[in-house]
């Protein structure tokens, strides 16, 4: 079983390196992508890891595996927070435009082309 285990780690290990890199580089396309194999490889790890015999005698690998997978979770957590962060300021920014009263001082194209409304464009790539 501890075999099941050193692979399931492996797979989630890489996985999350990945999405970490691709969060890093503001590709949010690519971490979306990484999405359902993560999901599967996080199942696979945790009926890995509750199919272990607690009894028996750890493989060191395992534990050299087990704390680099703790530091890359790690990593990865912080690549989320940081994008979840980002997003939260667009939404805001995005808000904050959507929102400006008429007669915002904006030349040309920018000025409402209807009483009460205000000028808003949108580019999103998901």
């Amino acid at each position: 079983m501890t075999t099941m285990l050193l692979d399931a780690a492996e797979t989630l290990e890489a996985l999350l390196r990945q999405e970490t890199a691709a969060l890093k580089a503001r590709d949010l396309r690519a971490a979306a992508a990484l999405q359902p194999a993560k999901t599967v490889a996080v199942e696979e790890f945790v009926k890995a890891r509750a199919s272990l015999d607690t009894g028996a005698a750890l493989d060191h690998r395992l534990a050299l595996l087990v704390d680099g997978l703790r530091d890359t979770a790690a990593a990865n957590r912080a690549a989320l927070e940081d994008a979840l962060a980002l997003q939260a300021r667009v939404v805001k920014a995005i808000a904050r435009v959507a929102t400006r009263p008429e007669g915002n001082g904006l030349p040309g194209y920018a000025r409402p082309a209807r009483p009460g409304t205000g000028a808003v464009a949108f580019s999103v790539r998901a």
